[in-house]
Order: C-alpha cells, then structure tokens, then sequence
C-alpha cells in the first residue's frame, strides 16, 4: 500500500480498513477509536478525514452514536463482493468518480460525474464481471481468493 497522506493521515490505510469493514448491501460500522489506534492517529485527526471524504462523496455518514459511524461506502471507491452497486448508488445519488484520462498529470486528475441511474447502468454493464464475480483482497488467507 502506498504511503499517500493527506494532512498527515494514510488515506490508503484509511480506505483499505474501511473497505475491509463493508458486508453486503449494509453501511459500514466505524468505530472511531478503535480505527484511530489502528492508524496511528488521534480520533479528532480521523474525524476530520472521515468529514473531508463524506464532503467529496466518496461516503455517505447515516448517524454516529458513541463514537461508532455509520458510513455507506461510494461503489466507485469500494463495494462488497456480490452487492450490486446501482442500488447502493441510487440509495445515496453517489457520483460516479473516476480518474482522468492523463490521470495524475491530467489538469484535473479525478472526474466527478452526477448521478444519474443510466450512468450507473453503464457503469455496471461495462463492468459486469467484477461487480458479478469481483477478486476479493484479504489480508488474512483464509478469505482471500
């Protein structure tokens, strides 16, 4: 994984612990200090990450009670193996969010497109097989194909 930091925090690290806690179509249960610990951060630092990727729609935060979120996860950032990520899309109008063509040399690398359910149907159909029969990274062997 690579070392990207964003004021100081590994969004990867971030990103890959949030996408390990995704099963199926159900948000995420986040607890803040626990996942803190794991990053090396304080909660107020994750906190503050969390708010800055919910600004962007990468996430959608449905309530957080005793410091444990709720967090639904944009299909285009992470999706549960077998989910279908219309539903979760339409469930929230997350965008569509992509790299640009140049990707990082591009004027604007990341390409943010509206919601729209025929976007979403493409999406899905360009991309059938892994949304049907997605590769599933684990760190532990046990689940990892």
């Amino acid at each position: 994984m690579s070392a990207k930091r964003y004021r100081g925090l590994d969004l990867d690290h971030l990103v890959a612990n949030i996408s390990y806690l995704l099963e199926a179509d159900a948000p995420v249960r986040f607890d803040f200090a626990a996942q803190a610990e794991d990053l090396e951060t304080s909660v107020k630092e994750l906190r503050a990450e969390v708010a800055w990727l919910v600004e962007r729609e990468f996430l959608v935060l449905d309530g957080d009670v005793d410091g444990v979120a709720r967090l639904w996860v944009n299909p285009t950032l992470a999706f549960a193996p077998g989910t279908n990520p219309q539903t979760v899309a339409a469930r929230h109008r997350f965008p569509y969010i992509t790299m640009g063509e140049k990707e990082t040399a591009a004027e604007k690398p990341v390409v943010v497109y509206p919601y729209t359910p025929e976007l979403w149907e493409q999406v899905y159909e360009a991309q059938r097989e892994m949304f049907e029969d997605p590769p599933v990274f684990s760190h532990c062997e046990q689940h990892a194909r």
